[in-house]
């Protein structure tokens, strides 16, 4: 009966430490998983490595993005971090 209880406890104890962590991290994919399903030629847009520039084209998997009046890079749609709507 006492090992049962224990075991209970310790149940409980994981559920309460693990499910929002879970739950948290489960929102923060779906987020990223709109923004890269809602990406628009303008959006001004920061990649994981810190770079600036606004979208040019969007593709399948990638961006092309402007980053200076000469300039534009080809990144993977994953690789952004953050966007600004135009």
């Amino acid at each position: 009966m006492k090992n049962a209880t224990v075991i209970i406890f310790y149940v409980i104890l994981m559920v309460t430490i693990f499910l929002p962590a879970y739950l948290a991290n489960k929102k923060r994919k779906q987020q990223q998983k709109e923004m890269i399903d809602n990406f628009k030629v303008g959006d001004k847009v920061v990649t994981s490595g810190g770079i600036l520039g606004t979208i040019t084209n969007v593709l399948s998997e990638t961006l092309e993005i402007k980053v200076d009046k000469n300039a534009k890079i080809t990144v993977l749609k994953t690789s952004i971090s953050s966007v600004e709507k135009k």
